[in-house]
């Protein structure tokens, strides 16, 4: 009868600090009013390149790419925002 009490108790603390961790986590970057993300790359003038020739054919208004870096190590990615108005 000991093992499930300690089981319990240990059970409830995770569950615990896991609520907490989820509460004090920062949110994840919300989408650009308007915008919608046409695709993810790892190379900025490719993001370029193609947001100008969307905006240019009429598929979008105006487009702009995002570098966002890779946590702390490693090279970061660029993310293709469009917008129709």
């Amino acid at each position: 009868m000991r093992g499930h009490r300690w089981v319990t108790l240990v059970a409830g603390v995770t569950l615990a600090l896991g609520g907490l961790v989820g509460v004090a986590a920062n949110p994840a970057a919300a989408d650009p009013p308007g915008g919608t993300l046409r695709g993810v790359y790892y190379d900025g003038q490719f993001c370029n390149s193609y947001g100008s020739e969307g905006a240019a054919t009429g598929l979008w208004s105006w487009y702009y790419c995002e570098y966002r870096p890779n946590g702390t190590s490693g090279p970061g990615f660029y993310f293709l925002w469009t917008f129709t108005y």
